[in-house]
């Protein structure tokens, strides 16, 4: 089993709304649909988020309770924020990116990241050396350290729209999303959503939404 620390929109947002509206493969126009399935598998199966901590395993003498308990003091330290997102592309994949760099959500996922290093199993060997292809010395060490290389000064807010795709694929997709996300408001990240993977392969589920409550200074 293992869990990972999110964020998932408002069910009622516009953010909201433009995942559903994507990830429903009834919507897609008939000139997309199959290039949206196959493209949109992983998307569908790690859900509408934007990663905050990514997946992981708790280690021995880690219970649930204690991960509930750390996400908690992290929400009780970070106030909600607002995020205007735009269409972009990460790693070569469409995603949704912010506008301009934000200090307060780089600090509450490296927030997430320490609080969860203490109970996170670390990751077996192979695990390790198959993920660490492609890294450069940086991001392995906090492969090494962390379990995951995009952490801290690599981080990088953002909502996976679709798989790596072709030119022309990517165009057909673009189409369809350049004017909703154009007008979209901006994003209101006011919670942490705690979410599951109960079997390897299986799509994460919500478990639990930490409202962030520190109070913001005048």
């Amino acid at each position: 089993m293992r869990y990972a620390v999110y964020f998932c929109p408002a069910p009622a947002s516009a953010l909201a709304a433009l995942g559903r509206d994507w990830l429903d493969a009834a919507l897609a126009p008939a000139g997309i649909l199959g290039i949206r399935n196959a493209l949109l598998a992983d998307v569908r199966r790690y859900g509408w988020h934007a990663t905050l901590r990514s997946p992981f395993t708790l280690g021995p003498g880690s219970e649930l309770g204690d991960l509930r308990r750390a996400l908690a003091a992290v929400a009780q330290r970070h106030a909600p924020m607002n995020i205007a997102l735009r269409l972009g592309r990460l790693g070569g994949f469409l995603a949704l990116r912010p506008t301009a760099e934000c200090a307060a959500v780089h600090a509450l996922a490296a927030a997430c990241t320490e609080a969860i290093e203490p109970l996170r199993a670390p990751l077996a060997e192979p695990e390790f050396q198959r993920r660490a292809g492609g890294l450069d010395a940086i991001e392995t060490l906090y492969l090494q350290r962390y379990g995951y290389p995009y952490v801290f000064d690599r981080y990088r807010f953002h909502m996976t729209l679709s798989a790596p795709a072709t030119v022309e694929e990517e165009r057909a997709l673009q189409r369809w999303l350049a004017m909703r996300a154009a007008m979209l408001p901006a994003a209101r990240i006011d919670a942490l959503t705690l979410c599951v993977e109960r079997s390897p392969g299986s799509a994460f589920e919500p478990l639990e939404r930490i409202a962030l409550h520190r109070a913001s200074v005048a």
